[in-house]
């Protein structure tokens, strides 16, 4: 029965390639929407875990929050280091770490902060910055880049490819990141310090000359941002009101803003996921029609081998192989597909902050499958069961 259904397949194999092209394309999508959301969810809840405190320059709590955590966007502003020593001496608090941004490497952005921003992150090879000019670069910069330890690497004014280059002032790679499917992979890592340095000196360089320069520069004494994270409820609560009442000052809780953006993020998944039903169900009607055609097509065929003496239902196997088979493949090359998209998709998002992982699979997705491979089968057994109650010429 399988060397008949082979050949069978052979003989209609353009019609079989639509049923193969319908059912790819949709569950493509499907799947597609699917691992995306669930690893931009996964990056927001594991990046907002750490800090329960965010200050920064007045401004967007949204914009704040995705520029510390996901390091998109621009910064708010600045504001003065002194913040951070006075939290530092309060005595609410368990770790303080300044952060500024405004300089990049390529494509990749460059933070400059504290080796206590990485605490929960493992290094591959090197170790963690400690003097001025030291940088740890994430893996996938690593990748780009062919990047190694010891390595000297040119940052540029400004976040975008086209700022002036700090020519005068290299970095030295010391560190690189374990891959973390995060946007930490694709970012630079210095002591605030660094930025400071590279700052003043080229102050120094410009001397009283009138330059005009793209985005927040973070000079010395200042930083664009300071992550808090306090003892308790109570201790969050008395910084949150003391520094909140200043207007001058942003005071965030990182989890409930990005919960604000998982629910945007939620809903246009939910949206995605509507729209891939319909079209799973035209789907369904496609494959209908298709497998009626060939069926109708193939009614002499099936005359002749009744007549030698084939059963009905012996006959209607054929077809139910002829169309597993079918349906198998789709499915097969559904999830690659998916996961091709996402290697490609990886490298245009990354620049917005997100991570995505070719590599990463989940339990749900091998459902959806599942369920691609019985909606491609499902018209055919039903026109099959149909046939095997007439078993007669």
């Amino acid at each position: 029965m399988l060397k008949f259904a082979l050949k069978n397949m052979l003989v209609r194999r353009s019609r079989l390639l639509l049923v193969v092209l319908s059912i790819v394309i949709s569950a493509s999508v499907a799947l597609l929407s699917y691992n995306i959301s669930c690893q931009v969810n996964d990056g927001i809840v594991s990046t907002a875990a750490y800090y329960d405190m965010i200050i920064g320059p007045s401004g967007s709590s949204t914009q704040l929050a995705m520029n510390t955590m996901f390091f998109t966007d621009e910064p708010l502003g600045t504001i003065p280091y002194s913040y951070v020593e006075e939290l530092q001496k309060s005595g609410l608090v368990n770790s303080v770490v300044p952060f500024t941004m405004g300089d990049s490497y390529n494509s990749s952005r460059i933070v400059g902060t504290t080796p206590a921003f990485l605490n929960d992150k493992a290094l591959s090879g090197g170790e963690m910055f400690s003097d001025t000019y030291d940088a740890v670069i994430g893996s996938a910069v690593a990748d780009k880049y062919h990047l190694k330890t010891g390595d000297q690497i040119i940052t540029s004014h400004g976040l975008g490819t086209s700022g002036t280059e700090h020519a005068a002032s290299p970095l030295t790679v010391t560190g690189i990141l374990k891959q973390t499917d995060t946007a930490y992979d694709n970012t630079v890592f210095t002591s605030y310090k660094t930025v400071w340095a590279i700052h003043g000196s080229e102050e120094h360089d410009h001397g009283d000359e009138d330059h005009e320069e793209e985005g927040v520069e973070a000079s010395e004494g200042q930083v664009c941002a300071i992550l808090v994270r306090s003892k308790g409820f109570n201790e969050y609560y008395k910084l949150s009101a003391y520094y909140g009442q200043d207007s001058k000052l942003l005071v965030i809780n990182p989890a409930t803003v990005l919960r604000e953006v998982l629910e945007q993020v939620d809903l246009s998944s939910r949206i995605v996921y509507i729209l891939c039903v319909i079209i799973l169900l035209m789907n369904i009607l496609v494959i209908s029609v298709i497998t009626l055609l060939n069926l109708f097509d193939s009614k002499k065929e099936i005359s002749l081998m009744r007549l030698i003496g084939i059963s009905m239902k012996r006959v209607a196997g054929v077809y139910l192989i002829q169309n597993s088979i079918i349906g198998f493949i789709s499915v097969l090359l559904s999830l690659l597909l998916s996961h091709a998209c996402l290697k490609l998709m990886g490298s245009f998002v990354a620049g917005m902050g997100i991570v995505l992982s070719s590599w990463t699979f989940y339990p749900l997705e091998f459902a959806i499958a599942a369920l691609v491979f019985v909606i491609s089968v499902l018209p055919t057994m039903l026109c099959i069961l149909n046939m095997s109650r007439k078993d007669s010429l």
